[in-house]
């Protein structure tokens, strides 16, 4: 079964799992969940889009490929952690930012990260790795364990919207983490999907 087919097929699981979910499901339509990239070139985009608004992010984003990469794509490991936080800064960044990045390109250099090492952990192991580089928290690995990993069965708890999606839709407090836990284990093995329907319901504002 192609990867299309097994979309779909999830898709028919969760609107016979959950009446509310189906509607959210009925109210955006067909699941175009799609993945941005390596693992390398996510994770550089999650760290820069760190509190930030989509369109502040893609300048920032937009400056370091211009500046530093080749237009089109980030600078390799090697190249970005040749570049001083001094540098960095012009296209906008944080300083934390900028050394976080930097810390990035060091750790795929001396081999702790490769992309290839990532996509052989299980999701657990992913978060762990790379949580123990400083400067990025949980939030920014999921997306890359979501975005580039192609891992279909995992809840964002740290992201805002999706608790704010969580609340409105089935009356759970936003800050109730552990309860919004325990109530999203029951999409598993799909939660990641459920995840991509409250972002795109919350951005239609419907």
């Amino acid at each position: 079964m192609d990867r299309d087919a097994r979309l779909r097929k999830a898709v028919l699981w969760l609107k016979k799992k959950d009446p509310k979910l189906k509607r959210i499901i009925e109210r955006v339509g067909p699941c175009t969940l799609t993945m941005m990239g390596r693992p390398y070139p996510v994770l550089l985009r999650a760290v820069i889009s760190q509190q930030l608004s989509n369109k502040a992010a893609a300048t920032m984003m937009d400056r370091v490929k211009e500046y530093y990469g080749n237009g089109k794509n980030f600078p390799d490991a090697k190249t970005l952690a040749g570049l001083s936080v001094v540098k960095l800064r012009k296209a906008g960044l944080s300083v934390a930012k900028s050394e976080t990045l930097r810390r990035i390109a060091n750790a795929y250099l001396d081999g702790s990260i490769s992309d290839r090492k990532l996509s052989k952990l299980q999701d657990q192991e992913v978060l762990d790795l790379l949580c123990g580089i400083k400067g990025i928290g949980p939030w920014t690995a999921e997306m890359v364990l979501m975005f580039s990993l192609d891992r279909w069965d995992h809840f964002s708890l740290n992201d805002l919207i999706l608790r704010k999606g969580i609340q409105r839709n089935y009356g759970i407090d936003e800050n109730s983490k552990k309860e919004i836990l325990e109530f999203t284990a029951g999409f598993s093995p799909y939660r990641t999907i459920v995840c991509w329907y409250l972002w795109r319901d919350h951005a239609a504002g419907i």
